[in-house]
């Protein structure tokens, strides 16, 4: 059963780039002191035999682009739970380090997405399947078809900074 959760996950994990939308963090512009963002309660959103959580709290803004902030939390604050419809005895979860894509116009929707770990390789990869896989990691994966979620958007309040004394 273990084999079976890790195949999928894995599955979903390599299918991302293709399905969805991956950005590297090393092509977006660092922001300091970036604005806060509460989460007020768990964000779940149900996609095939997929369900996400995203848990609540706070989400800061470090990065940047021309189209949208990327605001970071420092834990594993995505859940998945998968569960396939012919095979429920299959089923599995994962916890994931996460973060939300907060476009710059406020009538687009927001969207969550995983930071690929680290995986350990298989020596028999060859240097060049290994150099990509590295190159992978850190990645910003969107899991799922949905990248413009005006009820995500919704649920994210700006946190006031406290005033300096």
């Amino acid at each position: 059963m273990r084999l079976t959760l890790l195949a999928g996950l894995t599955a979903l994990t390599l299918a991302t780039p293709i399905l969805a939308k991956s950005v590297h963090p090393r092509s977006l512009q660092t922001v300091e002191n970036g604005a806060r963002y509460q989460l007020s309660e768990p964000y779940v959103f149900v996609e095939k035999a997929a369900t996400f959580t995203l848990a609540a709290g706070i989400y800061t803004v470090v990065q940047r682009d021309g189209n949208a902030q990327y605001l970071l939390r420092n834990d594993k604050c995505l859940h998945v739970v998968i569960v396939p419809p012919k095979n429920p005895a299959a089923a599995g979860s994962a916890d994931w380090e996460c973060g939300i894509y907060l476009p710059h116009k406020a009538e687009k929707g927001a969207a969550f997405f995983r930071i690929r770990p680290k995986q350990e390789q298989d020596p028999d990869y060859g240097l060049l399947i290994d150099a990509i896989i590295r190159d992978g990691y850190g990645r910003y994966d969107f899991p799922t078809s949905r990248h413009d979620d005006a009820e995500l958007r919704k649920r994210l309040q700006p946190v006031q900074a406290a005033p300096e004394s």
